[in-house]
């Protein structure tokens, strides 16, 4: 049955400001976007095809557009030394996010309905949403940051169980899935749709004379609903708690710590190498691995870097580790060009006169970095640290097998920006136990968003992250290992003792193996829709519940079948 739009209908929608603005600030959360994108699926069916479509359409951009720079207004005019460009980029950015939204919603209101089955056109809209987010994160400058997708798991953490298996392309489709679901619910019960789900053709099987019922709009629906509660079920049964800090046969402490030197200790804003190497000795005695914010200390020229390198590793005793992150001026090979900047983190121990691997960052802040930094094309590599046993344990009762009688800890590193990428690690080819992440954000509320990707990334392959950012208002913690919340906000150093198990399982997660297989399986969900064709299901009403409650009621309360020619099992 055909439905008129009516003059209310094909007005746009109002989004409400109350969710609408958590939906495109730094760190989204989950509810307002299902709302935001529920109420945009429900109207773009009856704005689209009406009278007044394109004027419309261009009035809900604009209002998602001008919402989103308001959302990210002040962390924004404060990333530039000029709030006029802070501003036209800022924009740009939510004017291009907000024509990718509705783009979808317009492609889903479009396609899905050419879809025979009802299945694949509840499921079509969740694959193509997750299915934009994972290329646009890809090809924007700030990677997930431009993403409408919440970095907790997914509606108050029901589905970070899932982040090891599917990574953030199912957080997306966990999202849109329930978007889904909210705009169908809503759409039958105000909008009226769904009222005659009856088929014009009824198909007949010629074999049976039985009629073959496919899946209605409103089974469909409910099915879909029952999916997405079924995965989180998983949440309620699964712990996922820090593991304990004391020593044992099946578990290491690890020591870890933030050199954030504060002003009242050294009475200067600008922190010089020598104050970030007493603070450094200051805490070696407490922690293993130490790590510096980013771009901490500046050299001049490579033979300097190696000269400051020496000093930091005249402090650091037997068996610690100090990252150290730095802004080095270099001469490019690439283009002959000397006086190029880069930003870059050593893991300096005793043990060797050079520092293990450097890594150096990859993303780059647009404009604010990409004009006086080069980034690199280098991938993280793996080292390994071996901690000897504690003072107070025998060093057979630390390893038994025998010597060298130490512990190793894969470690890797990556810095800030980096883990706004979808897949900063692809390269890896086992799992660290520890990512030693240097960060320097210049708002709280960029800061907050940029640790919720660190978190996430830890979730997704299954390690802890050492979250160190000296910015202005940056916050500092370690996330993953059952992890959630950051330790502090702003300067100040800290130690903290977490637990790795031992010895430590370096199998990579099932998304760090495969991420880009999840792809397969959402579009499968969408495509796959004739397995549902064969399965005959009946609607899905308390009326059959019903039926189904008094037909085992019945056979329980039934006589014994009569004897017979019976084989007894």
């Amino acid at each position: 049955m055909s439905h008129a739009v009516s003059p209310e209908l094909a007005r746009p929608p109002d989004l409400s400001i109350h969710y609408i603005l958590p939906t495109l600030g730094p760190t989204p959360t989950p509810v307002p976007i299902v709302l935001t994108l529920a109420t945009l699926l429900v109207y773009g069916r009856k704005i689209f095809p009406s009278q007044h479509a394109s004027r419309n359409t261009t009035l809900i951009i604009i209002t998602i557009a001008v919402a989103g720079a308001v959302a990210r207004a002040t962390p924004s005019l404060n990333a530039l030394s000029t709030a006029g460009v802070s501003v036209v980029v800022l924009s740009c950015l939510t004017f291009i996010t907000s024509v990718l939204t509705i783009g979808v919603v317009y492609l889903d209101t479009r396609l899905s309905t050419r879809f025979t089955a009802t299945w694949p056109q509840i499921t079509f809209f969740p694959a193509l949403w997750a299915t934009l987010w994972f290329g646009v994160s890809f090809v924007s400058p700030v990677g997930r940051l431009s993403a409408w997708s919440p970095s907790d798991g997914g509606l108050g953490g029901f589905y970070g169980w899932m982040m090891p298996y599917v990574g953030p392309v199912g957080n997306d489709w966990v999202v849109a899935a329930w978007a889904v679901v909210l705009s169908e619910a809503v759409g039958a019960w105000y909008i009226g749709e769904g009222e005659d789900e009856t088929p014009l053709i009824a198909h007949t099987a010629p074999a049976t004379g039985q009629t073959s019922r496919k899946l209605t709009r409103k089974s469909s629906s409910l099915l879909f609903t029952a999916l997405l509660v079924i995965l989180a079920v998983p949440s309620l049964l699964l712990s996922n708690f820090p593991l304990s800090v004391v020593v044992g046969p099946q578990l290491t402490p690890l020591s870890v710590g933030c050199v954030l030197p504060p002003y009242r200790r050294y009475q200067h804003h600008t922190l010089t190498l020598q104050d970030y190497i007493k603070e450094s000795a200051r805490l070696t005695s407490t922690a293993k691995f130490l790590l510096w914010p980013e771009g901490a200390v500046t050299f001049n020229s490579e033979i300097e870097l190696t000269e400051g390198l020496a000093q930091v590793r005249k402090v650091v005793p037997t068996g610690s580790v100090v990252g150290v992150s730095f802004e080095e001026n270099f001469g490019d090979p690439t283009s002959g060009i000397s006086g190029s900047r880069r930003t870059g983190i050593a893991l300096v121990t005793n043990t060797s006169d050079s520092p293990e691997p450097v890594y150096y960052k990859r993303h780059l802040v647009p404009i604010a970095e990409s004009f006086s930094l080069s980034r690199s094309q280098a991938p993280p590599n793996i080292t390994t640290i071996h901690l000897r046993s504690p003072k107070d344990m025998n060093k057979t009762a630390w390893v038994p097998d025998g010597p060298p009688y130490t512990r190793p800890i894969p470690v890797t590193a990556s810095i800030c920006l980096d883990f706004a990428d979808p897949a900063p690690f692809a390269e890896l080819d086992s799992r660290p136990a520890l990512i030693m992440a240097p960060a320097r954000t210049w708002d709280i509320a960029v800061g907050h968003a940029m640790w919720q990707q660190a978190s996430q990334r830890a979730g997704e392959l299954g390690t802890m992250v050492l979250w160190c950012d000296g910015g202005d208002g940056g916050v500092s913690g370690v996330a993953g290992g059952g992890f959630h919340d950051f330790m502090q906000v702003g300067l100040g150093s800290w130690v903290k003792t977490v637990g790795v198990s031992y010895p430590f399982d370096e199998r990579q997660t099932v998304y760090a193996r495969a991420g880009d297989l999840v792809f397969l399986l959402i579009w499968l969900l969408v495509f796959g829709s004739p397995i549902w064709d064969h399965i005959h299901f009946g609607t899905f009403n308390p009326e059959g519940a019903r039926k189904v409650y008094n037909f085992f009621r019945g056979r329980k309360s039934s006589p014994p079948a009569p004897e017979g020619n019976l084989v007894d099992l």
